[in-house]
């Protein structure tokens, strides 16, 4: 399945090349061939390898197509937000979670709490334990403290429906292991909800959040190794939160930025690499 085909691309090199791509079959090898690509900016030929396996309906490469055309390589907004949908739908957790925080800010959707609820709930149903199910729980909280309780129970309602269309990707394998301990959406802490008023200085990209501060250190191990290149130089910033009941989370944040471009430069070249950021302030 195309969590499965993610877990098996994401590999070291060595494995990408050669033989291995032969063993792994060609759609894996595609799927590899694209990922490499990624992390060295090569997005022309990325999106190269993911379109004929997105034209054939694989879920993963549309969720891969939609992350290089929502961060400006290639394609457009509109046909990002379009594979987006198509990525949720076919049940992959990553592209459910953006997807809610995308309805949550209303961008490239109609503003719905609603809809962001039920697709978050989806994403937290079907991501293996790790980063990915953390930021798709908190974000689950957030939009749920601010509708009203008639809301939530339609959101809830229709969250239990979407349940039995939508199911997550078949056999994902969990996250890897955080070195000392645990982060999106995305794409979302508020792991991707923007902060009330947007800050004009002092701005700072949020990559993950952990529920314990002993985490912290390996949980940016992770981040450094999984994203590489974007993150190469940058100064770790960590920032404490309590979300009541929800508990104490460690935010993992990078920065300042002399400004905004700059910031939104570095988050375009996170989440080509497979990552997620928010723009985060005083």
């Amino acid at each position: 399945m195309a969590a499965t085909r993610l877990r098996t691309a994401v590999a070291p090199l060595a494995l990408i090349l050669g033989l291995s791509a032969v063993l792994m079959g060609p759609a894996r090898a595609d799927l590899a061939a694209a990922e490499a690509a990624i992390a060295a900016k090569k997005y022309d030929a990325a999106i190269a390898e993911l379109q004929p396996l997105a034209d054939a309906g694989d879920g993963y490469a549309k969720w891969k197509l939609a992350q290089l055309y929502l961060a400006g390589h290639g394609g457009s907004a509109t046909e990002g937000v379009e594979l987006l949908k198509q990525a949720a739908e076919a049940g992959e957790p990553e592209a459910q979670s953006r997807l809610g925080v995308l309805y949550a800010k209303g961008e490239g959707v109609p503003q719905s709490d609603v809809e962001a609820y039920k697709w978050l709930s989806l994403a937290t149903r079907g991501a293996a334990p790790g980063v990915s199910r953390v930021m798709a729980e908190t974000n689950q909280s957030i939009v749920s403290q601010r509708i009203t309780a008639e809301q939530r129970a339609e959101a809830v309602a229709a969250s239990e429906q979407a349940a039995t269309v939508y199911q997550p990707a078949a056999s994902a394998a969990p996250e890897p292991a955080p070195v000392v301990t645990e982060t999106p959406p995305a794409d979302t802490e508020v792991a991707s909800l923007p902060p009330a008023e947007e800050p004009v200085s002092g701005i700072r990209l949020q990559l993950a959040s952990v529920p314990n501060e002993a985490d912290v250190d390996g949980e940016w191990a992770r981040l450094k190794k999984r994203i590489g290149a974007p993150l190469d130089g940058q100064s770790l910033h960590v920032e404490r939160a309590d979300l009541g009941t929800k508990g104490v989370f460690y935010r993992l944040q990078i920065g300042p930025f002399a400004d905004r471009a700059t910031a939104n430069a570095t988050c375009k070249d996170i989440k080509a690499a497979g990552g997620d950021c928010l723009l985060v302030g005083p």
